[in-house]
């Protein structure tokens, strides 16, 4: 049920990923250096793998003792409580935007949260649900309707390159509250299991040129231990 994306220069470490998460899981390399089209890609096929949940996740995730058996337990948690979308990791950064929903999960609140600015969108702001697309798990009827998102929103991609992550936590909202207009979403249906259940390395340089993506990129709520 788990996509993991990487980069020809990571790619052992994606392999080594794999293997701690066994079957099933599939390894999406990008070999163009479209970060954007690999992770549209990731998606959309490991809906191929079956099942009611799938994820992706980056080749520099650091996961929990014993996370395959805790996500699911999670991801029933999650079914329960009607979630649809949910995020393993927070990062830091957007630690004083998140709002506990219960003991255990937690959301970005988007009043709250400052807009995403790019060069080439000019005044328009994107607001993010997602700390980031570290490791994320979404029903799999909703993550089948991510390829058609993409390609009726392509200008969106061109005005924001690299924020795939903020592009999909739209898609998410806007699919699983039902709004056709992006500009009015303002709920967030992206629920962030608390305490994280991964976090993100800080050994790795990012394979991203913009400076916001040199800053540490850790998690506040990880524990190894977490349930």
């Amino acid at each position: 049920m788990w996509a993991v994306v990487t980069i020809p220069q990571r790619e052992a470490m994606a392999d080594e990923l794999i293997r701690s998460l066994g079957s099933p899981a599939g390894k999406f390399l990008d070999t163009a250096g479209d970060v954007q089209r690999n992770h549209i890609r990731a998606w959309t096929e490991v809906c191929a793998f079956g099942g009611d949940w799938v994820g992706v996740m980056q080749d520099d995730v650091v996961l929990c003792d014993g996370f395959a058996g805790k996500a699911r337990r999670r991801l029933a948690e999650a079914d329960a409580l009607g979630y649809r979308a949910v995020s393993f990791y927070n990062n830091s950064h957007n630690d004083a935007y998140l709002q506990r929903t219960g003991e255990r999960w937690g959301q970005i609140d988007l009043a709250r949260m400052p807009g995403i600015r790019r060069a080439p969108a000019g005044d328009r702001l994107l607001k993010s649900a997602l700390p980031g697309e570290l490791c994320v798990a979404v029903r799999r009827e909703v993550a089948e309707r991510y390829a058609g998102f993409a390609a009726r929103h392509a200008e969106l991609y061109r005005l924001y390159p690299g924020v795939h992550d903020g592009i999909f936590g739209l898609f998410l909202n806007a699919e699983i509250g039902g709004v056709a207009d992006l500009e009015s979403v303002t709920v967030n249906h992206v629920y962030i299991a608390l305490p994280n259940l991964v976090d993100h390395r800080d050994d790795v340089p990012s394979s991203f040129s913009d400076p916001l993506h040199q800053r540490r990129r850790t998690s506040a709520s990880f524990r190894p231990d977490a349930d």
